[in-house]
């Protein structure tokens, strides 16, 4: 074990040191504030000591530890040890323990962006909002870490320069997931989601999009026979739209429905809000619907929902395909970050966002810089 000590100005100054001589490796064993005298006392100056120490024997081991972190190096107290244990393997696991414990307390000290002391506080204020939006823990800490890496090219320190660095890493982090598409490009479009989500509604906003903005002749099926007033309001629907529907009970129902309905352009299908926390009902809807068909297929969210909420559903409903999100009730809440969490996590963007309950106008078709937009605007204002 190579051990050596340091002194600094400030504790940051000593880590810096540390890591820059001993690497990421190295632990704290010892620190403390002391006072440096010049002049036989006349002057004296507070400085920082630092004993730190590095173990390029167990290296590979605490690597080891890093990438499985339910193993644990603790001895249970209370259980006996084998006799065939010598002590220098107890003295080994000791000497382990004790690293693990102490980088632990280093990274707890280190924590909060210490490597740069010249970091203005607006960085730490805008690194706290992002960490308490609904984007999400591990996605916040890697973007405000490329959010200080372009900080260090940029220097900037003024409020709206910040936003700026934190909307272009939000930013790119979304290349590769489709936002923009056309909607109306496959003959039928589903939506499925749980209920109370505004299926039924949305779904009569892109009908009524796709007939009067687009041209397109239309109909629709619902295969929601679970709720009579479902099936009513899909009517009303249908028949301001003057567009044919078809009810469907079974899979037999719904090819006689596709049948029928073939002289359409786009088919627009309803689906039953249930709790699709409950798999079982997500097999039944895939009894049903042929997924596999000209189909594209948005997954309905609240953005009143619980984050995790959302995300049990996603997976519920990842078996049938999804092509894209479509988030409701934006007019209902000011978080948004859900929307990119969610995007990162399935890699799949979001196509809609409704904002009120007319039909058709309160649909707005989402792009990647809207939505980090609407990240930007609720991290600013909170």
């Amino acid at each position: 074990m190579k051990v050596k000590k340091y002194k600094a100005e400030n504790m940051q100054e000593a880590m810096q040191l540390v890591r820059l001589e001993l690497g990421d490796e190295a632990v704290i064993l010892n620190s403390k504030a002391v006072k440096t005298t010049k002049f036989f006392g006349l002057l004296s100056k507070k400085s920082v000591e630092v004993i730190a120490a590095v173990d390029e024997d167990v290296s590979k081991s605490t690597v080891k530890i890093r990438n499985n972190e339910s193993q644990h190096f603790k001895t249970d107290q209370k259980s006996p040890i084998s006799n065939d244990r010598t002590h220098s393997t107890l003295t080994q696991d000791q000497l382990l323990e004790d690293i693990m414990d102490m980088k632990k307390m280093m990274k707890s000290m280190t924590k909060g962006h210490h490597r740069d002391p010249s970091l203005p506080p607006l960085f730490y204020e805008l690194e706290e909002r992002v960490a308490q939006s609904d984007i999400g823990a591990a996605y916040a800490e890697e973007i405000m870490e490329r959010v200080y890496q372009s900080w260090l090219k940029h220097k900037s320190s003024d409020k709206r320069s910040m936003l700026e660095l934190l909307e272009h890493e939000l930013l790119f982090s979304l290349e590769g997931i489709t936002f923009e598409e056309d909607p109306y490009k496959k003959k039928f479009v589903c939506l499925v989601g749980p209920t109370g989500v505004g299926k039924t509604t949305t779904l009569a906003k892109l009908a009524a999009n796709a007939a009067l903005k687009h041209g397109k002749s239309i109909g629709f099926i619902t295969t929601d026979t679970y709720r009579i007033a479902a099936i009513e309001q899909l009517k009303t629907y249908a028949n301001i739209l003057e567009a044919p529907i078809e009810v469907c009970y079974s899979a037999e129902d719904f090819k006689l429905a596709k049948s029928k309905l073939s002289n359409l352009d786009v088919i627009f299908i309803d689906t039953a809000g249930r709790n699709f926390l409950n798999g079982a009902y997500v097999e039944e809807l895939k009894q049903v619907l042929d997924f596999q068909e000209e189909m594209k297929t948005y997954l309905v969210l609240s953005l009143t929902s619980k984050v995790e909420d959302m995300k049990q559903i996603t997976e519920q409903f990842w078996s049938v395909g999804i092509h894209q999100f479509i988030f409701t009730k934006k007019d209902e809440t000011t978080s948004c970050g859900a929307m990119y969490g969610l995007s990162r996590a399935y890699k799949k963007g979001t196509a809609f966002v409704t904002d009120g309950q007319n039909v058709p106008e309160d649909l707005i078709p989402f792009t990647s810089e809207q939505l980090i937009s609407a990240v930007i605007e609720e991290i600013n204002n909170e």
